[in-house]
């Protein structure tokens, strides 16, 4: 009777406030949950795991995953894992909300990358770098190359290593230019260079 008594009281309220511990009002109603399945680990292996809870801890109701950064790439240092995103993490880490019968957080479906050029300052003068660099996109992301504009000065900088469209305001004000296949963004060297020579031409004519 005494061991009964133990079985069948509430939770300590401290326990429950913890989420350590949760009560229900019918027969036999505490039977622990199906755990939910995570893909877990660096991703060498996307098989879906339970989750099961740490010792003292709630089970985990979220998966969790690398966040893609478009025309970047997946964000570093975050693995799959069972449980929420840690606090101040939305920068690189998304969840998801779990089931028992599959993994939430699969792989993120991308399409083939694509390069561009950066550019530097050079002689007080932006310009093309000499290799391109490769830029990552999702699914359905259409390629976009960015340089500087016709107002661009060296003040300016090329955003995202020459990956992707131009910000709103900057294309605006002429301070960026974008491009729609890759490495396309290679023009602006032609035209800072050939612009002053036509213009001294003309000035000779």
């Amino acid at each position: 009777k005494q061991w009964y008594q133990r079985r069948v009281r509430a939770c300590d309220s401290a326990a429950k406030a913890a989420n350590k511990c949760a009560e229900c009002d019918s027969a036999e109603c505490n039977t622990m949950p199906s755990p939910i399945k995570c893909i877990q680990g660096d991703g060498s292996d996307m098989t879906a795991k339970n989750c099961l809870p740490a010792q003292g801890e709630a089970a985990p109701t979220k998966c969790s995953q690398a966040k893609f950064l478009e025309y970047t790439g997946l964000a570093a240092g975050q693995n799959y894992a069972c449980g929420a995103c840690a606090a101040n993490s939305g920068a690189t880490c998304q969840d998801c909300d779990g089931n028992t019968d599959a993994a939430c957080n699969t792989k993120i479906e991308t399409a083939e990358s694509f390069k561009c050029y950066d550019y530097e300052v050079k002689e007080e003068k932006l310009v093309k770098k000499e290799t391109s660099v490769t830029c990552q996109r999702l699914k359905d992301t259409a390629i976009k190359c960015n340089m500087p504009g016709t107002a661009a000065d060296t003040t300016y900088s090329v955003k995202n290593n020459g990956c992707g469209p131009c910000v709103e305001a900057d294309k605006t004000s002429n301070k960026c230019a974008d491009c729609d296949e890759g490495e396309c963004n290679s023009a602006f060297a032609v035209t800072a260079f050939v612009l002053p020579l036509l213009a001294a031409f003309y000035f000779l004519l």
